[in-house]
């Protein structure tokens, strides 16, 4: 590191000498070199200064490629400096001039940078997309990267597969994360790029972690060979503890006594910032094993640590610790006085929060008393619904509908796992849904239902963040969003796909960290809620339309339940006629009819656009209009049906006319004859949509 300053000393006095004789060519060529001994040790500063100093001089000589490359390498500094939006947008700038040049490899090179900046703002879906786009640039030049000049682009081609193994790890899909972390190592082995190697063989430990303890071990164990024998101390030492911590959790307490040790040993000869946590992690493990002096000892040293570094969390951690260890030693005075520090710290910490939240106190009282009577009311509707539901598993006797409620019930066992729903409109995704809710152990918190094509996109903040007072003009009084409402319960989020593309960020960054802002405050307030989804639509080709994150779909459809028309399980009909004429007759007080057999044939013939929705909406007519003592077939007016229909009919091409009318149609079909969706959904303004109307009407 001398040897590196005194050599860019002499550069920079070279510097100021070019400068002095205005020597533009040896300030050029002095620039560069002082780039790159700042990139190498380090100095952000100095590498952003040089950089932006070359950037207008490269351009100046039409050097388009060194402009290209200098932005790569001011984006690269932006992400060491934690500003990523920074780095994103060097990177596309990079990107444009190298299209332009027509590099396929430094294309790709900007990719991946772009992708890494994505990745740290949380944007997986479209660092993907870029990532996956280098990947092609790199398989389609193959021959390319067998050039011994083009190392560092197969450098970056395993960087690439690595950061594609890191988000999917983040999106909790352990197979997809492994299978490209294993790409990714054997590219670095190609290469023997032994860093990468040692990355990508801790990264497929953590894969492993909550599975199978052995394979996680044997992965960190070879990441930690190559750290020694490479001499990489701290890495070194994060795997070596990173070893401990999982004999930990396997019980295997000797062991990991040696591993946290030998962190121990490293952090104090190399004198490395992460000593006082391996102390801590021995004194846990003498705690464990009931030897109390030597837990006594090392927890204290921890602690004078974390003192001396003003981290509270782990000094409260410590006391807490030293309270239990006297505990178990039952010498409650020393414990008594260890736990009264503990919660000292602990008050002190948070008083600060304390104090910020301690306004909303009142509010948040008046709130919850409103909820409890409107949770009570809830209760007592949807029990009666539930029970009848549930007894008639979703009121139906098919294959394929008792599948769906055996799905259902194993999702409502896990009160954490997030459900997405599909099935055409009608099909009864919100039962299922309340099903799922009421079967769980959240029952006894709110069901909190959303239509999101409802919510107009200028309001979708505040209806789902919630505002304070004053947040905006109109915001009068503070109000909980749709979120902080269903804290502890469900939130259902009925026709997903329809959500704006902002609120999507949004919401996954809350499902990541579990935390809101009301619009309008800084407080960050902490929500728990199963999150369950609904749609009609193929989500899978709005995602390749880029109208919805692949991310938040990752997100919300750990399971997947598809409820199936009712046209592809007619045997669902007559139990589904029966329990609506029953519900019908009570509600309107009449006596229950006889069903003429016929009836049923009639309605299996039936095609059931509208699902069980529409089956409802026949049975309910039909019972308002009967006067006789049995329902019969012409009580239900079906219409002709595509089952009726000929041959020759249906294979009878219609003219463009017709064909833009029955468009219309299908669309008030599918949005249950909301003129608004239904113009949104044929691309139309709302105004051709109604004249359009009208011509159809007339």
């Amino acid at each position: 590191m001398i040897k590196y300053n005194e050599h860019i000393k002499k550069l920079e006095e070279e510097l100021s000498e070019a400068r002095s004789d205005s020597d533009k060519n040896r300030i050029l060529s002095v620039l560069e070199q002082l780039l790159s001994e700042y990139v190498k040790t380090g100095n952000l500063q100095k590498v952003t200064e040089t950089a932006f100093e070359l950037y207008p001089m490269y351009e100046k000589n039409n050097e388009k490629e060194k402009v290209a490359n200098v932005l790569i390498t001011i984006a690269e500094n932006y992400a060491m400096m934690g500003n990523y939006e920074k780095e994103a947008e060097f990177s596309i700038q990079a990107k444009e001039i190298y299209e332009e040049k027509g590099n396929e490899l430094s294309i790709a090179g900007s990719l991946r940078v772009l992708g890494n900046s994505l990745y740290n703002m949380g944007n997986f879906d479209e660092s993907l997309s870029a990532l996956f786009s280098a990947i092609e640039i790199y398989k389609k030049n193959e021959k390319l990267l067998k050039l011994p000049e083009n190392k560092t682009a197969n450098e970056t081609f395993a960087h690439c597969l690595e950061m594609i193994g890191m988000i999917y790890g983040k999106l909790n899909q352990a197979e997809k994360s492994r299978e490209y972390f294993f790409k990714a190592l054997e590219k670095y082995e190609e290469n023997d790029v032994l860093f990468g190697v040692a990355k990508c063989l801790n990264n497929i430990g953590v894969s492993y972690s909550k599975t199978d303890s052995q394979k996680t071990l044997e992965y960190y164990k070879k990441a930690l060979s190559i750290a020694k024998k490479q001499k990489w101390l701290s890495f070194a030492t994060s795997c070596t503890n990173n070893i401990g911590g999982v004999y930990e959790d396997i019980g295997e307490l000797d062991e990991a006594l040696k591993y946290y040790k030998e962190a121990l040993d490293n952090a104090e000869k190399y004198n490395l910032k992460n000593k006082p946590y391996f102390l801590k992690f021995i004194g846990s493990i003498h705690l464990k094993k009931e030897e109390f002096e030597l837990a006594i000892e090392f927890t204290e040293r921890s602690l004078e640590l974390f003192q001396k570094q003003n981290v509270q969390l782990e000094i409260q951690d410590n006391f807490k610790q030293l309270s239990n260890i006297y505990k178990k030693k039952k010498e409650y005075k020393k414990a008594l006085d260890y736990h009264e520090k503990y919660s000292a710290v602990k008050e002190k910490f948070l008083n600060r929060e304390i104090v910020e939240k301690i306004s909303h106190l009142q509010e948040k009282f008046d709130e919850s008393n409103k909820k409890i009577i409107e949770l009570k009311k809830y209760h007592s509707l949807i029990s009666k619904t539930l029970k009848k539901s549930m007894n008639r598993s979703f009121i139906g006797n098919s294959k394929k509908i008792n599948e769906v409620m055996k799905l259902a019930m194993k999702a409502a066992k896990s009160r954490d796992t997030n459900v997405l729903i599909t099935g055409e409109s009608g099909t009864g995704k919100e039962i299922i849904a309340h099903l799922i809710h009421c079967a769980s152990s959240r029952k006894d918190h709110l069901f909190v239902a959303i239509n999101s094509s409802s919510v107009p996109e200028s309001l979708a903040e505040s209806e789902f963040f919630g505002h304070v007072k004053g947040a905006f003009t109109g915001a009068i009084n503070n109000k909980a969003g749709y979120l902080e409402e269903a804290n502890k319960g469900t939130l259902f989020l009925d026709e997903i796909a329809e959500t704006p593309s902002q609120l999507q960020a949004k919401l996954l960054r809350v499902l990541e960290n579990k935390k809101i802002k009301r619009l309008g405050s800084n407080n960050e307030i902490y929500v728990d809620f199963r999150i369950i989804a609904a749609t009609n639509k193929k989500i899978d080709s709005l995602i390749s339309k880029n109208k919805f994150r692949l991310d938040l779909l990752h997100r919300i459809n750990t399971i997947e339940i598809n409820i199936p028309p009712l046209r592809e399980r007619p045997e669902d009909i007559k139990p589904l006629l029966y329990y609506f004429v029953e519900e019908f007759s009570k509600s309107l007080n009449k006596p229950i009819p006889k069903i003429n057999v016929k009836v049923i044939d009639k309605l299996k013939k039936y095609q059931f656009p509208g699902n069980v929705r529409e089956l409802k909406n026949m049975v309910e007519k039909a019972l308002i209009l009967y006067n006789t003592d049995t329902l019969e077939p012409e009580d239900f007016n079906t219409g002709k049906t595509i089952i009726e229909k000929s041959a020759e009919e249906i294979m009878k091409p219609k003219t463009i006319e017709e064909m833009k009318i029955q468009m219309i149609l299908d669309a008030l079909k599918k949005t249950n004859n909301n003129h608004t969706r239904a113009a949104r959904l044929l691309g139309i303004s709302h105004s051709t949509f109604l004249r359009k109307l009208k011509e159809i009407e007339k």
